[in-house]
């Protein structure tokens, strides 16, 4: 049956959960969600599916990274341009979604497919930007880092991995366990995330270190906290599933 793609701007902006409210994260509540309403409303008009905005939306990750790797300023502005349409997409899909109420677990998984590219992109990106920019040096100390040329894209490729693999092994956590993120105890984790992640200031940040040449200070904060976040949601989950073995073990 063909869907009712006529909805009103005040339908879909009713549809955001309570829920999905709490879990915005500032960048997203005041700019990229307001922005996603008449987004939504545009491409229902236009017949799209919330699945085609998401590929549309990898697609611009793609190609922002092209921009970022690709040297000149003009490329790397245009590049975080699409980096922040892919922030407003992402919300867009969402609330078509909800609005149409297709929203499913296959629907969630085109929306992590979505979220995996969009972070490979953009940290990777974001370091060989930085390399292009720099070089083998830290900004504002002069100091000549002991790596060869591309070291901060490997910083970049470093932030990209792990937070690709703690997004991974919590996926993967939940679908055995079927916990959401409260229950699963990351929840501080995964507002952080949400808070300083792509569809957060992520893109906003880069830009302005990249404005004033400071990107290479960005890529190694990432990497820090990625790595460090990996680090300790991994270990929780973990102890978690040691007690679910022994747990069953004694049963």
């Amino acid at each position: 049956m063909k869907q009712d793609n006529k909805h009103s701007l005040a339908e879909i902006k009713s549809s955001l959960t309570p829920e999905k409210r709490r879990s915005d994260g500032p960048w997203t509540r005041f700019v990229l969600r307001p922005l996603s309403y008449p987004g939504a409303w545009i491409f229902l008009r236009l017949g799209f599916s919330p699945n085609a905005v998401t590929y549309l939306s990898a697609f611009l990750c793609l190609a922002g990274f092209v921009c970022l790797a690709a040297g000149g300023a003009a490329a790397a502005w245009i590049g975080f341009a699409l980096f922040f349409i892919f922030g407003v997409l992402d919300c867009v899909d969402g609330n078509m979604a909800r609005v149409l109420g297709t929203a499913s677990p296959w629907g969630e998984w085109v929306d992590a497919l979505g979220g995996y590219t969009a972070y490979a992109s953009m940290l990777l990106g974001m370091g060989v930007a930085a390399d292009i920019a720099s070089g083998a040096v830290l900004p504002g100390t002069g100091l000549a880092l002991p790596w060869p040329a591309g070291g901060w894209t490997l910083v970049g490729g470093a932030a990209a991995a792990a937070n690709l693999l703690m997004r991974a092994v919590f996926q993967n956590y939940r679908v055995v366990k079927g916990a959401s993120d409260e229950r699963a105890g990351i929840g501080g984790e995964k507002r952080l995330s949400e808070t300083i992640g792509i569809t957060g200031i992520m893109v906003p940040l880069s830009a302005l270190a990249y404005g004033f040449g400071f990107l290479p200070w960005v890529v190694l904060a990432y990497a820090i906290v990625y790595g460090g976040g990996c680090l300790v949601v991994v270990l929780k989950l973990v102890r978690k599933v040691e007690a679910e073995l022994r747990k069953d073990g004694a049963a």
